[in-house]
């Protein structure tokens, strides 16, 4: 049924000009709202209607669609709908190596996590978010006036780096149905440069071998490989090839497919951000982990808004996170065992990723259900100010949150992380199987990678519903 669609001109074009019409929508309502007060900037961003859709809504949406379904977010998404249309009058040049390394994303990712929310709270001041989604829609056009195809999807986009690593987990996939079709095709329309600028039926635009296309982590489900096949020699038994299909659940991951170095430095941030995350559900562990960057603040004196950003940003989200990473390598290493740092970090780095996945998913479940009692004031108020004023004057007092949260959600958070932990734990069984042939009780100290990450998880996760 879906692939049916995939073959219609206006999938999904359609529900992409939706999406840039909602897109519109939400800057419009953000720039609307704004505040230097960051005790009133904490209510504001889930009374103003833009902050919370994007925030409770929208973003955790996007994460447990793509664990679930893959990149489905970036089929949808106006901004791969306005850099393509850019790309077609643009100069097409061909992208530099830099910008195909993945180190962007990796440093675009980072910037948006130390400077935009740790130090500008773009996720709580509704300004600064439209602010935010201005520059990520500027930033695809002028890369697609300047590079060629999807550029800015493929090298450049934050978002959709963090879902082609997420996408690794998900049962659905693009993919072939045969390829000893592909193999006697004579057009190549799904690569072909003939076709790369076509409106609809045009080649991969992230540079895509669709013939071979085995794994979720690049494919941005866009479908026009499916279109280019289905309009170009139509009617040859077998055609069109490529479509969406069922897999095996975790394929990518089990599969064992490594880490670039970009990739391997990209996760690292995103395992510790994941922590933060969490544990700041919960006060006491929040304050715990906040007492080192804290600490670090007063020690060294600085007083800015930029210094307590950085401060902080870099104890959790790299210190922290690296200690996590380096633990297991360095209790194996101690112990005799033989294997480079490089490969530890690009092999065994995938290790995580379910680890991270969970917390991700489990996140978004305790944002999205515990913003629920907001959405009543949001048709009355949309730009939520005098909602804020009157939750904070105490004059106006929100409905309590629904019986059944707190025990669902001590349900599934046990069970999303221990899922999380399981796998790694199966990913760490098979990469030491597979590249420490001659493994001993040396290589157990690799289970520290699912025993020490996911272990802080099981461990705050059953703290806080007991105490």
């Amino acid at each position: 049924m879906i692939n049916r669609l995939f073959r219609l001109t206006w999938f999904p074009l359609v529900f992409q000009l939706l999406s840039l019409g909602v897109f519109v929508l939400l800057i419009a309502g953000g720039l609307a709202a704004n505040t230097t007060d960051m005790a009133f900037a904490k209510v504001l961003r889930n009374t103003n209607a833009a902050n919370l859709i994007v925030w409770s809504c929208w973003w955790p949406l996007i994460i447990l669609s793509t664990i679930f379904l893959g990149r489905v977010w970036c089929a949808v998404c106006p901004i791969e709908l306005v850099t393509s249309l850019a790309s077609k009058v643009g100069l097409k040049r061909r992208p530099p190596a830099f910008l195909r390394s993945g180190w962007v994303m990796a440093i675009f990712y980072t910037l948006i996590i130390f400077v935009g929310i740790h130090t500008l709270s773009i996720h709580r001041v509704p300004f600064r978010m439209a602010i935010y989604m201005l520059v990520l829609f500027g930033a695809s056009i002028a890369i697609g006036l300047l590079f060629s195809r999807n550029t800015f999807c493929a090298h450049v986009c934050p978002v959709g780096h963090l879902l082609g690593v997420y996408a690794r987990l998900a049962p659905m996939g693009w993919g072939v149905v045969d390829k000893s079709i592909c193999s006697s095709c004579k057009d190549r329309s799904c690569v072909s440069k003939r076709t790369a600028y076509e409106f609809q039926g045009r080649s991969c635009g992230v540079g895509l071998e669709t013939f071979s296309l085995d794994d979720n982590t690049d494919c941005i489900l866009c479908g026009q490989c499916l279109k280019a096949c289905d309009r170009n020699n139509p009617g040859i038994e077998g055609r069109p090839n490529p479509g969406w299909f069922r897999r095996p659940w975790f394929k990518d991951i089990l599969d064992l497919k490594g880490l670039t170095a970009a990739q391997a430095a990209f996760c690292l941030v995103v395992s510790g951000f994941v922590v933060y995350e969490v544990f700041s559900e919960w006060s006491v562990s929040k304050e715990l982990l906040i007492w080192a960057p804290t600490n670090l603040e007063q020690a060294i004196g600085s007083s800015s808004l930029l210094g307590h950003g950085m401060i902080k940003s870099v104890v959790l989200f790299i210190i922290l996170p690296m200690l996590f990473w380096m633990a297991p390598f360095g209790v194996f290493r101690l112990a005799g065992g033989r294997l480079s740092l490089q490969d530890y970090l690009l092999r065994f780095g995938i290790a995580f990723v379910p680890i991270m996945a969970a917390a991700h998913t489990l996140k978004a479940l305790l944002k999205t259900t515990s913003r629920i009692p907001y959405w009543g004031h949001v048709v009355s108020d949309p730009l939520g100010v005098e909602t804020a004023r009157g939750i904070l004057d105490k004059t106006l007092q929100l409905a309590p949150l629904p019986f059944w949260r707190e025990p669902a959600m001590t349900i599934l958070s046990l069970a999303v992380m221990g899922t999380g932990v399981v796998l790694s734990f199966l990913v760490v069984r098979k990469l030491i199987t597979e590249y420490l042939p001659e493994s001993d009780l040396r290589s157990a100290s690799l289970y520290l990678i699912p025993g020490l990450y996911g272990g802080v998880f099981i461990f705050m996760l059953g703290a806080w519903r007991l105490f």
